[in-house]
């Protein structure tokens, strides 16, 4: 009689779900940088048009932007015709009323509101000539790129690699990666606002005209500094978190350094926000005030 003997292995789950685990955080990673760093190549240094081959031509170049601006300025100049017919009816029928509505104070708002609309594209276009040179002051002349970030070396191969063993650096790189998603989401929606800015300009200069609608122009004046400038405010965070980088080793520290430039990259538009905001409220308190100082001045007189 012969005895079989039979291979003998010991199975460890918990090992096998931990390898398994950490074979697709590693994928998720690698695979999502390319398309992270493709993605904010075209979007995070300058506002250009993204369809061009090199990315380098005018923003108002996008394709249906000027079509869309010309649509709606036809819109816009049946509106000042609208406006103009309403204030000399107004006039015509009131003999005093309010002053902010008579022909002779609208008439010049209303030539300014069809100049506006017809260069509506040029100017906005000059202003994001502003912001790109601003940025590429900031960025240093290109010395600011993909490779510098401070999430790069966290995401590197080599980090991925020294980690494949640390499921908890894996998890921390992988939301660094969702993190990096919803910074490119944010400059995916400021371009796609950008656009509907432009489109909409000739429609905020009529709005212009009347003051029971001037307040959607400043809105609109408003929504277009913040959405244009916060590229410009944001990559000064940015360089000066590359500036300041500490924390330049595959570890737990540099993952949270990384969520630190991105945390505070996500709230320059809030707080660029608050301040536009904060303008507005100084500038109304400021005429408030001159306003009550003249009424008071024509009662003493």
């Amino acid at each position: 009689m012969f005895a079989l003997g039979l291979p003998s292995f010991d199975f460890h789950p918990l090992s096998l779900l931990d390898h398994l685990l950490s074979g697709a955080m590693t994928q998720f990673v690698s695979s999502s940088r390319g398309a992270l760093e493709s993605a904010l190549g075209t979007y995070l240094f300058g506002t250009y048009d993204a369809a061009s081959p090199l990315h380098q031509q005018p923003f108002t170049e996008t394709p249906g932007v000027a079509g869309l601006n010309r649509l709606l300025m036809g819109a816009g100049a049946a509106l000042v015709v609208a406006v103009f017919i309403y204030s000399s009816l107004r006039t015509v029928a009131s003999a005093g009323g309010d002053a902010r509505h008579h022909l002779q104070v609208v008439l010049p708002r209303v030539l300014v509101a069809l100049a506006l609309g017809i260069v509506s594209l040029p100017l906005i276009q000059q202003a994001i000539n502003l912001n790109n040179a601003l940025s590429y002051l900031v960025a240093g002349h290109g010395s600011l790129n993909l490779a510098s970030l401070p999430w790069n070396s966290p995401l590197s191969a080599s980090a991925l690699q020294s980690a494949s063993s640390n499921i908890l650096l894996l998890l921390f790189a992988a939301a660094l990666v969702v993190a990096v998603v919803i910074l490119v989401l944010a400059y995916v929606i400021r371009y796609t606002m950008l656009a509907v800015l432009c489109a909409s300009a000739p429609l905020a200069a009529s709005a212009w005209i009347l003051p029971e609608t001037r307040g959607f122009a400043r809105q609109w004046t408003r929504l277009l500094v913040v959405t244009l400038f916060m590229q410009f405010v944001q990559l000064l965070v940015l360089r000066t978190a590359v500036a300041l980088a500490f924390a330049r080793d595959h570890g737990v520290i540099s993952i949270l350094y990384a969520f630190a430039a991105l945390y505070l990259m996500l709230r320059v538009p809030g707080a660029l926000s608050v301040a536009s905001h904060f303008g507005s409220s100084a500038e109304g308190a400021g005429r408030r005030w001159a306003r009550a100082v003249r009424r008071l001045a024509a009662t003493e007189l």
